[in-house]
């Protein structure tokens, strides 16, 4: 069943063959404090028709939209160019862009993994997409704008050529963020303190059935940081 916030957001693919497309999505990776070092790698991920991102941006029918865009520029100078739906493929398969312009709030990915990667985590494949990446603004978070995101991307994963009947993602334990010398080196590192939303994905429906060390988080200086992540699979449907 849709989200009650759904109507708010809309999904524009992302063009990993604009700079501009590019550029924005490394600003935003920027701003969210993760991962942006490994843009240029989902650009080549998407040439081969491997994971792809969709911007999230706000609804014509949002009746603020207007004064919120301008509150999320306030925040984010570099993001104020709008920029144009000039994607022309989306995992290869040829679409039609509208060349519309638009003002990207944050993003979203969807991925298929391995038969063996979903095998191992006791996923069903074939049957599950992974949700990878999600970002709404910091300057905008609290409006329902995230939920509405997820609720669009799982339809899409649930229609050709997907065909999703689970969804999958990962995201930081809550374990990670109660061990504050974990805490404390990542908040010296990155932009925005770090935080779990498991809390916060369970409340879209989405269940813990694994936990194991995901993703290593390495600093400036050197230091290698195991961080536990909590495996999150949903049934659609």
């Amino acid at each position: 069943m849709a989200s009650k916030h759904a109507w708010k957001v809309d999904l524009v693919p992302w063009d990993h063959s604009s700079p501009e497309h590019v550029e924005r999505m490394y600003d935003q990776r920027v701003a969210c404090g993760w991962r942006a070092d490994e843009v240029a790698s989902w650009v080549e991920y998407a040439k081969k028709g491997g994971r792809i991102f969709y911007w999230v941006l706000f609804s014509d029918a949002l009746p603020d939209r207007e004064v919120l865009l301008k509150k999320h520029v306030e925040d984010y100078p570099k993001e104020a160019q709008p920029l144009r739906d000039t994607a022309p493929e989306i995992r290869l398969v040829p679409r039609e862009p509208t060349a519309k312009e638009f003002i990207p709030i944050g993003h979203v990915a969807l991925d298929i993994h391995s038969a063996e990667d979903d095998a191992s985590l006791g996923l069903p494949s074939p049957g599950t997409v992974w949700i990878h990446g999600l970002y709404i603004s910091y300057a905008l978070q609290g409006g329902g704008y995230g939920t509405g995101a997820m609720s669009k991307v799982e339809a899409l994963a649930a229609q050709e050529p997907m065909n999703a009947t689970t969804t999958a993602l990962d995201t930081v334990s809550k374990e990670t963020v109660d061990d504050p010398d974990i805490v404390r080196a990542l908040n010296e590192e990155l932009t925005s303190p770090v935080t779990s939303k498991e809390g916060w994905y369970r409340r879209q429906g989405y269940e813990v059935y694994k936990k194991g060390i995901g993703y290593t988080f390495r600093t400036k200086a050197g230091r290698s940081i195991d961080l536990i992540v909590s495996y999150m699979r949903k049934t659609l449907g």
